[in-house]
């Protein structure tokens, strides 16, 4: 099956570790230009010498200060931007009482309020065409967690997104769509480990009907809905949880 990605070209944020990285070499492999944002040049370099065709900027999301500019850079460097992958990220846990309002800004600041900034910037038909753009949400967002409130919230705020722009995307015939992955083992979910129980750990063995994901099952998902196979797909919500939802 063809997913027609070929040349075309592709954003993708947080693209140095985890589900974003693999994404990227997903995208790389298949013919598509992509430009990866991150924070470190190292790692982003190091990508770069696994891939065959990528670009690379850096940037830090903390704050939406440049974000204009960056955009601006990438389509005057390579042309009109056919769709984008919000990977940027940071996890929270916080329990309730210890909550700091500051702290939760600075979440929000990298989990949304820079996406949304991006999206923004790309909703110009003279910066885009045909644009797909997939936001990474969390399938935490219907299960509790102890002191992940600041993170589930700012995921939540993803997926609602993904909702709300829907009509205004389509008046350019733009689409976006939200992935909510269960539990995958990265550098980022790997601090959550600090509040796992050992009855948690054992639930994460054992209620997953197809067992535990990989990295390359959200970025199968991420490529599918950047390419044109997913052409009739727009303010979706779609979970990648291996069964665990209706288990």
């Amino acid at each position: 099956m063809d997913f027609d990605v070929k040349d075309k070209l592709y954003i993708i944020t947080g693209a140095s570790s985890g589900l974003g990285r693999e994404s990227v070499k997903l995208l790389d492999s298949m013919g598509a230009k992509v430009v990866a944002i991150a924070r470190s040049e190292d790692k982003l370099q190091n990508l770069k010498n696994e891939c065959k065709n990528l670009e690379y900027k850096i940037f830090d999301f903390k704050s939406q200060d440049g974000i204009k500019e960056l955009i601006d850079s990438i389509v005057k460097e390579y042309g009109k931007v056919n769709g984008m992958a919000y990977f940027a990220g940071v996890a929270n846990i916080t329990p309730l009482r210890s909550i700091d309002i500051q702290q939760t800004k600075e979440v929000f600041n990298i989990n949304f309020f820079s996406c949304l900034e991006i999206l923004k910037c790309l909703f110009d038909k003279r910066k885009s065409d045909n644009l797909s753009a997939v936001l990474i949400a969390s399938q935490s967002l219907t299960r509790s967690v102890s002191s992940m409130s600041i993170y589930d919230s700012s995921k939540g705020a993803l997926n609602s997104l993904a909702v709300s722009l829907v009509k205004d995307f389509a008046k350019y015939n733009f689409r976006i769509n939200s992935i909510l992955p269960a539990h995958i083992e990265t550098e980022m979910t790997n601090t959550a480990s600090l509040i796992r129980s050992d009855t948690y750990n054992n639930e994460l063995e054992n209620t997953y009907p197809l067992g535990l994901g990989k990295c390359k099952d959200i970025a199968y998902m991420c490529a599918f809905l950047l390419s044109p196979l997913s052409s009739w797909i727009t303010g979706q919500r779609i979970s990648v949880d291996g069964g665990r939802g209706v288990f």
